[in-house]
């Protein structure tokens, strides 16, 4: 605090008028209808003064008001929640309230006015934090004109302290919910939403973060859209990053063949222009950079960020460096590639039609079992290696509308064997300890071993 502030500094002989010891006070009656509100004093919120009405229709307005001369009306200073409870007496048809007992003080400015306004609120009751933050903001607008007309000496800080009776530290985080928060983050708090240690907290944020840090004590930061990232993966494949990535070698490589990259591939921040932002972009470490959205209006504040990793240039690179002879045998390559691909797919669907189709013919199938009784019956599938699928079914499940060339029962079970007449695992054919008969919960399982079968039969024919 500056040495020797008082708030005589700021209100000269005036600020007297707060002094209920050893001061004189002159004190007239005004008309009630002669006393107007003070549009500064909607810092503070007048709230419920029926407790205040009653009190004052009992024991009588024992503290004057003051006022300062506004035309040919009067302006309150200090004494809102008084005028309120008694305006609502004298409405009311209670005359004993139709002049009230004020003091007339006369500011050489309108910021000495508010001062004065402040002065008489900040201690009077308890405030809401909106309303410190409203004080805090009107007392420093006040003060710092004041400092610049040469009324105030010191520092501007000390002398809120002053007024409001706060320390330093109170202060410094009124100031930074005052200039650091977004206005949404304070109409949350003037609703009652949040509270001062999170709109506090929010102030230590970047703008973007904190209505959704507000909301939910957790906010990241956005990051760059997919047409902002391209433009930055551009700007550096074809600038700064050229000569190392029109070295690297491409064919028959992938971006992850490139990861590791190196330190000192950016000297230092590379800026570019995108969408009318300014995007900053450094080197975090060698294989990976960050790039931050600065926000227009304030350099300090950042709209987004990204890391962008060099594999995510790997494309990019490839197609502006890559020699145009490595471009087309790859071509080549990939086209061969795709031909055996359609090739094994076209085989492939060839054979799971054939299996489709044997098990259409479930009905011709060796019968090896029946059991008339329960309504089983079971048929045998004979593997090239001499292996044995047993197939049962339920008789009554048989549909006789199935199409031609589609298993007709809908409930089946069935046990495998090898050539040695093993019990062996369904799906691999490997030896298991499992007694039981095994459900096929999938027909696509029974028609891919159909199909491998008749596969290798095909081969093994061919041969």
């Amino acid at each position: 605090m500056s040495k020797g502030f008082s708030i005589d500094d700021v209100l000269g002989d005036q600020s007297k008028v707060t002094r209920p010891a050893g001061s004189r006070m002159d004190i007239v009656m005004l008309p009630i209808e002669d006393i107007v509100d003070n549009p500064e004093n909607a810092i503070y919120e007048i709230g419920d003064v029926s407790g205040l009405k009653d009190n004052i229709a009992k024991y009588g307005l024992r503290t004057p008001l003051e006022v300062t001369p506004a035309g040919n009306k009067y302006m309150l200073v200090a004494g809102h929640r008084r005028h309120t409870a008694c305006l609502g007496l004298h409405n009311g048809g209670d005359a004993r309230f139709d002049r009230l007992p004020c003091i007339i003080v006369n500011y050489d400015s309108r910021d000495e006015e508010v001062v004065a306004l402040i002065t008489s609120n900040a201690t009077a009751r308890e405030l809401t934090d909106i309303e410190k933050i409203r004080q805090y903001e009107a007392l420093k607008d006040a003060l710092s004109r004041m400092k610049e007309a040469g009324k105030l000496s010191g520092r501007v800080r000390d002398a809120i302290a002053e007024i409001l009776g706060k320390g330093t530290g109170t202060i410094n985080r009124l100031n930074m919910v005052s200039t650091r928060c977004v206005p949404e983050v304070k109409e949350m708090l003037a609703r009652g939403e949040i509270s001062m240690n999170r709109a506090i907290e929010c102030s230590k944020l970047y703008k973007v973060q904190q209505v959704q840090y507000a909301k939910n004590a957790w906010a990241p930061m956005p990051t760059l859209s997919g047409s902002q990232k391209i433009a930055v993966i551009d700007a550096l494949v074809k600038g700064p990053l050229k000569e190392f990535l029109s070295g690297l070698k491409y064919a028959g490589a992938n971006e992850y063949n490139y990861t590791y990259g190196k330190d000192g591939l950016l000297s230092g921040p590379y800026s570019i222009l995108c969408e009318n932002h300014n995007v900053v972009i450094s080197q975090e470490y060698a294989d990976r950079f960050k790039a931050i959205i600065l926000d227009p209006e304030d350099q300090t504040e950042i709209l987004a960020e990204s890391s962008i990793y060099l594999r995510e240039m790997f494309s990019r690179a490839k197609r502006l460096y890559q020699p145009e002879e490595e471009k087309k045998a790859e071509l080549q390559k990939a086209a061969a590639e795709k031909s055996r691909e359609k090739a094994a797919k076209e085989e492939s669907e060839h054979w799971t039609e054939a299996a489709r189709a044997e098990l259409g013919r479930f009905d011709e199938w060796k019968k090896v079992a029946q059991a008339k009784e329960l309504g089983l019956v079971f048929r045998e599938y004979v593997f090239l290696d001499g292996g044995r699928m047993v197939v049962a079914v339920d008789e009554e499940s048989r549909n006789p509308e199935s199409e031609q060339g589609v298993f007709p029962y809908s409930r089946y079970f069935m046990a495998r064997f090898s050539s040695s007449g093993e019990r062996v695992n369904r799906i691999t054919g490997e030896r298991t300890d499992t007694k039981y008969c095994e459900l096929w919960d999938w027909m696509s399982n029974l028609v891919s071993k159909i199909a491998e079968d008749l596969q290798a039969r095909a081969r093994a024919e061919s041969d």
